[in-house]
């Protein structure tokens, strides 16, 4: 499975921008009907629970919303098997640590390939405080017809839904069989050709990839997510693309330069330079 580290170094510089975030509890809340969560956000946290120690991943996604008159926690989770008793002590940590600054009830959903046995379980973490794991899985959902469907919709010239942008965010869910990257690699470009055909501006095509990373391409070795980089190299920065198509230069990020400039002094060769910092050739030879 990828690690945390290639998630959080993707190229999301407007990430904490208004328009974008609110986009992204949106897409976020149609995710959640998809998979029959009772709930919607009403306020995202992606990202503010993450790296909480050496032993603990981040969490996927955290929400907050109101129940019953009260703050409710939510967080999803997503992984390949069903939860094993290390994942369960993991998942209380997670859970305790958002705890620590959010005195509430929590619920935990968690999103596996593999069909569970139950539902649900219940932990009493305090007195009046209930912590509730969800399991779910999208074993009944066949993945063909998914594809089939949306290829005929683009192909007609129909109405994407919502719901069908979120069916192939969770593919790696389904009932699919053979190679994961083979069917993420085909449910991205999908997802790129709804984005221009439904015209979505900037904000709303990262939205839409930012969740297809965090809750489907993270189930890739790093073999295969390296692999499946390459094979999307046109993709995986829409934010650069438009601009690029725009004639506009956005600029190289400073931060990059600085790490190109010690690696040279360093002695370091210039293809090393290129795979740490993602800069052009010509653009590292021009510090020279």
């Amino acid at each position: 499975m990828v690690s945390e580290s290639k998630i959080l170094s993707k190229d999301y510089r407007h990430y904490n921008d208004y328009v974008f975030k609110s986009i992204l509890q949106k897409r976020a809340n149609v995710l959640l009907k998809f998979v029959k969560i009772p709930h919607r956000i009403d306020r995202f946290l992606i990202s503010e629970y993450t790296n909480l120690g050496p032993s603990i991943s981040r969490l996927d996604f955290v929400g907050e919303t109101q129940h019953k008159g009260k703050a409710l926690i939510l967080i999803f989770e997503c992984q390949t098997k069903l939860p094993t008793d290390d994942d369960i002590k993991r998942f209380f940590q997670y859970v305790a640590s958002v705890r620590v600054f959010k005195d509430s009830d929590v619920e935990l959903y968690i999103l596996c390939t593999e069909k569970p046995a139950y539902d649900k379980k219940e932990f009493r973490i305090k007195e009046g405080c209930i912590y509730t794991m969800h399991v779910i899985s999208l074993k009944d959902f066949k993945a063909e017809e998914i594809f089939k469907s949306i290829e005929d919709k683009l192909k007609n010239n129909d109405k994407i839904t919502d719901e069908d942008i979120a069916s192939l965010q969770l593919i790696v869910y389904t009932d699919f069989e053979g190679s994961k990257l083979e069917i993420l690699n085909k449910a991205r470009k999908l997802l790129e050709k709804i984005s221009e055909k439904m015209a979505f501006d900037i904000n709303e095509k990262q939205a839409i990839i930012y969740l297809f990373d965090v809750l489907s391409t993270n189930m890739l070795d790093g073999d295969e997510h390296e692999k499946y980089e390459e094979e999307n190299a046109m993709l995986i920065n829409p934010r650069e693309r438009y601009f690029k198509k725009q004639g506009i230069e956005e600029g190289i990020d400073k931060g990059k330069l600085e790490t190109a400039r010690n690696l040279l002094s360093e002695g370091d060769s210039i293809e090393k330079i290129v795979k740490v910092t993602g800069l052009p050739k010509k653009e590292i030879l021009d510090l020279k």
